[in-house]
């Protein structure tokens, strides 16, 4: 082997392990960067040549930065953030909804009924006083604005979260086109020796973003470019390629989600995780039916009385009409009827003309009959069971989150343990390539000696 020869090998070792320097350097920069996964130098040799009975190898290169990289527990961490996704968006709409529908400080509707049965027993007790008949036109009128308030602020919730959707779409169409455009990057610089490691990373992030807003299934095809679809089999991603989605408003003024280019074919039932999925399952059923529940309660509540009402005389002995507004029958809309409003005196509180107080006690004995649930509730058991069904949907969000966000936890441990940076590991392997760098420096040195000491035997 020719001076020249060693010292091309020199050269080589020097620059190889001054690359895995660099890669052990950018590892320990990147320890707290999310989402960056460790790299690892892959020396090999260049060649070598036969030399009477053996052969001789010309040196070492860095073959590849080869990407620590677990791609199974990726594909899980990803699947789990589409539950983390789904739970954290219900989790939140419900605590919201808890909040409108609290009863914990007086002056909710469970409150409220009980003093407006009570304050019809209080009118039985004197029929004819305006103190008593104002009384309940305030606690009625207090109780229907409750009630139109709920169901407001539950119909306000379901246009935020319709919003909220709307913007996730954006989101989403962002992400994909990103992907789309990480795809190009790496296919076209795919060289098998680490040039795409950073763009992978990139990747990987947005994917796992997606992930948490949308369902999704994907795979990488042997170009490195990764396939994304929804579950019915349609693609958001090929290639360098994306398709967008976008919102189209429905018959009940909410928004369906369409890919851009098929309008008309929601998407909605194919979405069944990641938070879109909590989101159209708050506005679309979980809404849906605690208003439901609600305009149960409130027409219940109009037919009862007004039935009861138009039995009874007010104190001019005329026969009972509504006490409340027979044509406003929802939680929304409820209100106590115009006439009584105008004049109290209209109230139908006798039984007779004779001015007693026996139907403004018939009204008040609703309290306790089985007038809801095929005649098996009560307005206050139906009204207790509703929230407490509330209740349990809000703790089962609580704990559905609390368990996916404790799996997320396992498996981005995992994930560390395999593709994070130890700063402990990298300090030995920075040693252990300085003294590689510090070992071919020395034998540039001695090789540089030898050529130098023939030189002068020649001269």
């Amino acid at each position: 082997m020719s001076g020249i020869s060693a010292l091309n090998i020199a050269k080589d070792s020097l620059l190889s392990h001054q690359t895995a320097i660099n890669v052990t350097g950018s590892n320990i920069a990147n320890v707290n960067t999310e989402g960056y996964t460790r790299q690892r130098p892959i020396f090999c040799t260049v060649g070598s040549s036969n030399i009477g009975a053996g052969q001789v190898q010309y040196g070492v290169e860095v073959d590849q930065i080869q990407r620590i990289y677990d791609q199974f527990i990726t594909y899980q961490i990803h699947e789990q953030n589409q539950d983390i996704g789904y739970t954290e968006a219900k989790k939140e709409q419900l605590e919201r909804i808890e909040i409108i529908l609290n009863e914990t400080t007086g002056e909710g509707i469970d409150d409220l009924f009980n003093k407006f049965w009570n304050a019809w027993e209080d009118l039985s007790a004197n029929p004819s006083g305006q103190t008593e008949r104002e009384a309940l036109v305030s606690v009625t009128q207090s109780l229907t604005y409750v009630f139109r308030s709920y169901s407001s602020e539950l119909v306000t919730l379901q246009k935020d979260v319709n919003s909220n959707i709307s913007a996730l779409v954006d989101t989403i169409n962002s992400d994909l086109s990103s992907i789309a455009a990480l795809n190009q990057k790496i296919t076209q610089n795919a060289t098998g020796k680490g040039d795409t490691n950073i763009f992978r990373d990139e990747r990987d992030k947005i994917v796992k973003e997606l992930a948490g807003i949308i369902e999704i299934n994907y795979f990488e095809d042997a170009s490195g470019a990764l396939n994304i679809f929804i579950s019915n089999g349609l693609a958001l991603v090929e290639e360098g390629r994306y398709n967008s989605l976008a919102v189209e408003t429905n018959e009940d003024t909410y928004y369906d989600i369409i890919f851009e280019d098929a309008p008309g074919v929601a998407i909605n039932s194919n979405i069944t995780t990641g938070k879109i999925a909590g989101l159209l399952e708050i506005r679309d059923t979980t809404t849906v039916s605690y208003l439901s529940s609600l305009n149960t309660l409130a027409a219940e509540l109009v037919q009862e009385v007004n039935d009861k009402h138009q039995e009874g005389f007010d104190t001019s002995g005329n026969l009972g009409g509504n006490f409340f507004d027979a044509t406003k029958t929802t939680a929304l809309t409820i209100e106590v009827d115009a006439a009584i409003i105008a004049d109290v005196n209209k109230i139908a509180a006798s039984e007779t003309v004779n001015g007693d107080g026996n139907n403004a006690l018939n009204i008040a004995g609703l309290r306790d009959e089985l007038v809801l649930n095929s005649g098996s509730s009560t307005f206050i058991d139906y009204y207790s069971s509703f929230i407490g069904t509330v209740g349990q949907d809000v703790l089962y969000a609580d704990r559905a989150f609390e368990h996916n966000t404790d799996l997320m936890e396992q498996l981005t441990s995992k994930r560390e343990s395999v593709s994070g940076v130890s700063i402990d590991e990298e300090m030995m392997s920075l040693i252990k390539y300085q003294t590689g760098y510090t070992a071919a420096a020395r034998l540039c040195t001695t090789v540089q000696a030898l050529v130098d000491d023939l030189l002068g035997l020649v001269g």
